[in-house]
């Protein structure tokens, strides 16, 4: 099984373009295009990237953006990045926010998530992970984006995204769904882009 997924992997389209560009991963794509489509980070100053590891999402931020300052979160050291400030931790940790707040007192403009747990092949299992997840982007998110902020957060295909969908209405000035066609088809990740976030708290229960 594992020398046919490096024969898939090595036989990717994306995964042949990131090595030819010399990226982190293929996930650069993913926020090259979501750029492309949604626009998020034009007029933002500042960027927080949960989950950041290997770098590829704010490698390419401080590519194309050197106006930005980008913090970057998680539990796995990343190779440095020019730019970039850096904290090691664990978003599901709650002693981790007092070290976004020291950082982030002038909030984000900008919140990402590519959070995604470790697959044990039960679909419901799995997307309950997913979901503990996304409530943990939430609550972050609830205290360091500002007014007027957009928000990128991965989500998996589940019955559950209609409801999510009516809440996030209430949040965020206009919302989409989207699988950029960076993501692996076989993948059930979608993410969800909220712009123009209206400072309400994001506590929705699944």
């Amino acid at each position: 099984m594992r020398k046919d997924w490096i024969k898939k992997q090595k036989n990717d389209v994306y995964y042949k373009r990131a090595q030819k560009e010399g990226v982190r991963s293929r996930a650069a794509f993913k926020i090259r295009q979501i750029q492309s489509k949604f626009k998020i980070f034009n007029n933002a100053k500042r960027v927080l990237d949960l989950c950041c590891a290997p770098g590829s999402w704010i490698e390419e931020i401080r590519r194309e953006f050197d106006n930005i300052s980008v913090f970057g979160v998680d539990m796995a050291k990343i190779n440095p990045i020019e730019g970039v400030i850096f904290i090691q931790g664990d978003i599901l940790d709650d002693s981790l926010m007092p070290q976004l707040t020291e950082h982030l007192s002038k909030g984000v403009d900008v919140v990402l998530s590519d959070c995604a747990p470790k697959f044990i092949g039960s679909k419901e299992t799995d997307i309950a992970r997913q979901i503990f997840l996304i409530q943990r982007v939430f609550k972050i998110a609830s205290n360091f984006l500002n007014e007027g902020g957009n928000l990128v957060c991965k989500l998996f295909d589940g019955n559950y995204i209609p409801n999510l969908r009516s809440y996030l209405k209430q949040n965020f000035e206009k919302i989409y769904l989207f699988k950029p066609e960076a993501s692996r088809k076989r993948s059930p990740e979608l993410y969800f882009i909220g712009k123009n976030y209206n400072k309400s708290e994001l506590n929705f229960s699944f």
